[in-house]
């Protein structure tokens, strides 16, 4: 068996990648009433600092308002950024990639295009995305995290001596979360998943509240 080593990042797989974790939670009726209001447009408006300061209340028993520490159970994805290079190689060979190419520029199709054979009627010659959209205008008004990120993200798949390698056999997964934030949670090949795994150090935390299909900053 041969391994091969996939990853998102750099032009190797041991440059560092970019990494995100985005979340949300919708808001209780009383939270909403609590801390927001709506003019005659229908417009949410909010006193952005205070709003700022219930967040960073880490620790509180009962805080009125998600926290770092309680809001990551609303957790919808980690991984890598797709404005990145997916990358596979010979695991003992990380010199020279065997597929190199932006995660951007492949085919994005639904988990149901992709049982449909779509990929295959448009002639598919390279890997290509499946992607789920999170957070697509929903209803009621949510708090959103942005976490930014820096380390690796890969994992390794083997393949019988003298089988090649397929690129049109490679799935890269992505969550597509709010219309914003797009990021590479998993992969597959030849319908097999592979574990893609990490490190990571924080570098921020962005904040938003989420309504009407718009993101307000604060914080």
């Amino acid at each position: 068996m041969t391994e091969y080593t996939i990853w998102i990042g750099g032009e190797r797989s041991w440059q560092r990648t970019y990494l995100g974790e985005i979340g949300a939670v919708e808001l209780t009726d009383e939270q909403v009433e609590k801390f927001f209001t709506f003019n005659e447009e229908g417009e949410i408006e909010f006193d952005a600092a205070l709003i700022s300061e219930k967040v960073h209340s880490w620790g509180e028993e009962n805080p009125e308002l998600p926290t770092w520490d309680t809001i990551t159970d609303g957790c919808l994805g980690w991984g890598a950024y797709t404005d990145q290079y997916v990358g596979v190689c010979d695991t003992e060979d990380d010199e020279n990639p065997i597929l190199l190419t932006d995660v951007e520029s492949l085919g994005y199709y639904t988990e149901e295009e992709i049982a449909d054979g779509l990929p295959v009627e448009d002639e598919q010659e390279s890997a290509i995305c499946e992607y789920v959209d999170e957070l697509d205008e929903p209803d009621g008004v949510w708090m959103l995290y942005h976490s930014i990120e820096k380390g690796g993200y890969e994992g390794s798949f083997e393949l019988p001596d003298g089988e090649e390698f397929d690129p049109k056999k490679l799935v890269i997964k992505v969550r597509q979360i709010a219309d914003r934030f797009s990021i590479v949670t998993g992969a597959s090949y030849n319908g097999e998943d592979i574990e893609m795994t990490g490190d990571s150090d924080g570098k921020g935390i962005d904040w938003y509240i989420y309504y009407n299909g718009e993101l307000f900053p604060f914080g």
